[in-house]
């Protein structure tokens, strides 16, 4: 579990501190207020924990994708600082302007843990899986770490039919809605239902999305250890699998998976928020919520436990505006 991550300088942050749950944490704000960075930095750390050869420093640029690591720094400034409590330790690391480029200072610990951080971006991976593993090899490609890792994860084979699924509530809210199965077949993906087999390049790019989540229960890929960051689960979603990926989302909780959701989304925030209120009556697992906006060259950050502990949301101003233009109208 990751208890808490501070940022000091890094990217836009100036001195920011996050408290997580060990269930659902939620990030809503504005384009450009760092949710995806906040889920970046804590999946590129994840990252280089677990793997003996590749630094902070490598890490961050396949997470991040900059021109130079010093990038990373927040304008102005000439260092940047990154403190996370995980699995009871803490990680920390420092880049420093050093002449033309940035130098890393780290205390990263590495050793092989059971934690698995998945990585779910906003576009498909799907489509694009044939091929896309040995081009990201051999080549140098535009695709961030978060596409590649997803394609690793995804080429690994199901598991044995006999073999029990703990996570089967959660694949069963998805299979119910969707109707069909997620296949493999000679480095290619299909959807198989009643109809048969049809290829995922047919299929609606929300529905891959799903698709993918399915795979990587069947697989074996996300699991009890997993540590899920889900950058604008809704995007190219119609509402009604807005509501079904809320209510997997909140099955994955209950199975013991730790969450981190990017979102603009009025729908998923206030279902997730609505279960949160009432947590009794629905066995709803932790839910943090996180608001952040930008004031001047600050980054600032109310939590909650639900949307009403939160003063500043901007999803619902907008909807409150478009409201008041609708009765302007009448």
């Amino acid at each position: 579990m990751i208890d808490h991550i501070t940022l000091t300088n890094f990217t836009n942050f100036g001195n920011n501190t996050f408290n997580f749950c060990k269930g659902i944490n939620v990030f809503i704000g504005k384009n450009g207020t760092g949710k995806t960075h906040i889920l970046k930095c804590l999946a590129a750390t994840m990252y280089a924990e677990n793997k003996v050869n590749i630094g902070i420093g490598e890490a961050l640029m396949r997470y991040f994708k900059p021109e130079a690591l010093e990038n990373l720094i927040k304008k102005g400034t000439d260092k940047a600082e990154v403190s996370i409590f995980h699995n009871n330790k803490t990680i920390s690391y420092t880049l420093i302007h050093s002449m033309d480029s940035a130098a890393v200072c780290s205390q990263i610990d590495k050793e092989e843990t059971d934690t698995n951080a998945i990585y779910i971006p906003p576009r498909d991976i799907l489509s694009s899986f044939e091929g896309f593993l040995g081009l990201s090899e051999k080549r140098e490609i535009s695709f961030d770490e978060t596409y590649i890792s997803l394609a690793k994860a995804l080429s690994v084979p199901p598991l044995r039919k006999n073999i029990p699924n703990p996570f089967q509530s959660a694949m069963s809210i998805l299979e119910q809605e969707l109707r069909f199965e997620v296949v493999q077949k000679y480095g290619r993906f299909y959807i198989k239902d009643d109809t048969g087999m049809t290829e995922t390049h047919l299929v609606a790019e929300g529905m891959r999305k799903l698709a993918s989540v399915m795979y990587l229960l069947s697989n074996g890929e996300l699991n009890k250890d997993s540590i899920l960051f889900w950058d604008e689960p809704e995007s190219n979603l119609n509402p009604v699998l807005i509501k079904v990926t809320a209510m997997f989302i909140l099955e994955l909780g209950r199975c013991g998976v730790q969450v981190f959701i990017a979102t603009h989304d009025f729908l998923l925030t206030h279902l997730l928020s609505l279960y949160a209120e009432y947590r009794e009556d629905h066995h709803t697992p932790d839910i943090k919520i996180f608001s952040l906006r930008k004031e001047n060259d600050t980054i600032l950050a109310e939590e909650g436990d639900t949307l009403t502990d939160i003063d500043y949301n901007p999803i619902t101003r907008e909807y409150g505006a478009l409201y008041g233009l609708a009765q302007s109208c009448v």
